[in-house]
């Protein structure tokens, strides 16, 4: 235990000093984040004014993307992208090995590019918002640990699906399509891109059934308070549910993907 604690610090560590090497990663994070802010300010103060998203206030729908941001930089990099390098270049094999966990080497690699993007794009993004747009603070105190509780189990969902997709690439032996292809069903299903109260009936019913809502829009509607407080457990209860069926499944795929491993590099 001591020992995974420690190369996860290190891993993270390394990670981080190799990003930062680079002084244009910093400046294309941050500008590209307030772009982004002001693109997306704009874009719906336009819709807002006129009069056809009446569901919600301007105020209300910045609050969700400018706290979805900031929980997606911790959810948005892909360890698809790194088993498929591992793949393509034949390190897989060693990797697998090795007395050290592969999956921990993914996770503390995934966290140092989130800590990374957190300090160049989550941090002044939410000091132009606070100073500039302003965003709606929780109803209450216990409200917000319900939100932090949330996020946290819609962080695991996100990961274990993400994993599932990202397992493809061992019979596949490719992995381009895999960030988009998660990206694509976390926007239209989850909320990423619009808010999950401006769908059509039909459509909100149908993310009803999957797990890709209760990532992002799920602890955000905690937060915003449009979930009802004897609603909030329940929500919860739905959280633990999919993390342990994608846990489930996350497991039984690895077994598999273990028996067909297939090396492009090596």
């Amino acid at each position: 235990m001591t020992y995974n604690i420690k190369l996860y610090k290190m891993i993270i560590i390394k990670e981080l000093q190799r990003f930062f090497i680079y002084r244009t990663n910093i400046f294309t994070g941050i500008m590209t984040a307030l772009f982004m802010l002001g693109a997306r300010y704009a874009l719906w103060m336009a819709l807002f004014a006129t009069g056809n998203a009446e569901q919600s206030s301007l105020l209300e729908t910045m609050t969700y993307f400018i706290i979805s941001g900031i929980i997606f930089v911790w959810i948005s990099p892909s360890y698809g992208n790194n088993i498929g390098e591992d793949i393509r270049s034949g390190d897989i094999a060693q990797r697998l090995i090795r007395p050290c966990s592969y999956h921990l080497m993914l996770i503390a690699s995934f966290h140092a590019t989130s800590m990374a993007s957190t300090l160049i794009r989550s941090l002044p993004t939410l000091i132009v918002a606070l100073i500039f747009i302003s965003i709606l603070p929780p109803a209450s105190t216990s409200i917000f640990l319900f939100f932090l509780l949330a996020v946290i189990l819609g962080a695991i969902i996100f990961s274990l699906v993400d994993l599932i997709i990202s397992y493809t690439a061992f019979w596949m032996t490719d992995f381009w399509y895999l960030s988009w292809f998660k990206r694509a069903l976390f926007t239209l299903f989850g909320g990423l891109a619009v808010p999950l109260w401006f769908y059509p009936e039909w459509l909100r019913m149908i993310c009803e059934y999957l797990p890709f809502q209760y990532t992002i829009y799920q602890p955000l509607a905690i937060y915003l308070g449009r979930v009802s407080p004897d609603q909030i457990i329940t929500t919860i209860a739905v959280q633990v549910f999919w993390v342990a069926v994608l846990f489930l499944i996350e497991r039984i795929v690895w077994r598999f993907v273990q028996k067909k491993l297939v090396v492009q590099g090596g």
